[in-house]
């Protein structure tokens, strides 16, 4: 059941069991890495208890076209106006006065509520009130990533379902089914999310990541600031793609942190792996561990409105001074 969405067969079998009964459940919570199939899940399962026909085998009902169509009344969904926005209590009231109404279509009403995690204790208040006292025939369905962002009053009030990243392999097919070129350096990248796996590919991830290794490569070079005045991107780089250098550059970072302790198998560039091994030959675990931090600071930096040219011309020759400075010890 659910055979298009990849991964979660644990909570794929958890969900079955709840369409076998009276579809009387209390609400969800479905939690955990961004991008791994936690909003195709619960729109399933959405179109699944909410089927007229057979839950198990939706798919002929005109509540199941509906769905396929996105015109379902009996669906409600909560989400943020933008990435990174706290949902806001007029949404939650929203949702509340909706709740006064009985289903028109199906014999229930689903309410996804997106983001769950970016509430204030205002919204949070206002939502935890419907889930006190859940209005009859109405499921809640709340989507998070930091679960430990939630109040835990909302969290005693719901059953919590933990969703894992996927399998590289999983990840891979469901690149190749979009057509993306280079699916498994992707995958693995991604760390078992295809949501990110895409939109490295849509952000051209693998440039950035060659550009990266280049920087790596050279960090040792005598002649730093010709080497930086020669980088003809750089003075392009706009905010997101200096973002998007700074993850490749740390996640190469961290492999050669792996290679210094043996751990390859959760390499993130395995395709990579003579240069790295030839770039941090002469690198120390704390040199690695110490630029490891730099990077972290340079994307906060560029987070906060920083010019990514500055922030990447400042981090390159705090590790050329790094070297310069163990060369003379």
């Amino acid at each position: 059941m659910w055979d298009n969405i990849k991964g979660h067969q644990q909570n794929k079998e958890f969900l079955k069991s709840l369409l076998q009964g009276g579809r009387s459940t209390p609400s969800l919570l479905f939690y955990g890495p961004e991008g791994v199939g936690k909003r195709l899940l619960a729109k399933a399962f959405a179109k699944s208890f909410l089927c007229l026909g057979n839950p198990l085998e939706p798919d002929n009902c005109r509540s199941c076209h509906a769905m396929d169509a996105g015109t379902h009344p009996d669906l409600v969904q909560v989400a943020q106006l933008a990435p990174g926005k706290e949902l806001l209590i007029e949404q939650i009231k929203d949702m509340a006065r909706q709740a006064a109404y009985a289903p028109t279509m199906s014999t229930h009403k689903v309410c996804i509520i997106d983001g769950a995690d970016f509430m204030k204790a205002p919204a949070a208040n206002s939502l935890l009130k419907l889930l006190e006292e859940p209005p009859e025939y109405w499921l809640f369905i709340l989507i998070a990533t930091d679960i430990n962002k939630l109040l835990p009053t909302i969290l005693s009030r719901v059953i919590q379902r933990r969703f894992t990243g996927l399998e590289d392999r999983d990840v891979a097919a469901i690149l190749a089914e979009h057509q993306v070129e280079h699916p498994e350096e992707l995958a693995r990248l991604a760390a078992g999310s295809p949501g990110k796996a895409l939109a490295y590919q849509q952000a051209d991830a693998l440039m950035w990541r060659e550009r990266a290794l280049n920087v790596l490569e050279n960090a040792g070079n005598p002649a730093i600031m010709d080497f930086i005045s020669n980088l003809e991107w750089l003075d392009k780089v706009g905010n997101q793609e200096g973002l998007t250098f700074l993850e490749m550059f740390s996640l190469l970072l961290r492999d050669g942190l792996f290679l210094k302790d043996g751990t390859k198998c959760q390499f993130f560039n395995i395709d990579l792996e003579p240069r790295l091994e030839q770039c941090f030959k002469l690198w120390t675990t704390g040199q690695i561990e110490k630029t490891i931090l730099w990077t972290g600071e340079s994307y906060r930096g560029i987070r906060a409105r920083c010019a990514s040219k500055s922030v990447i011309e400042a981090l390159i020759v705090k590790i050329s001074l790094m070297g310069k400075e163990q060369d003379r010890d």
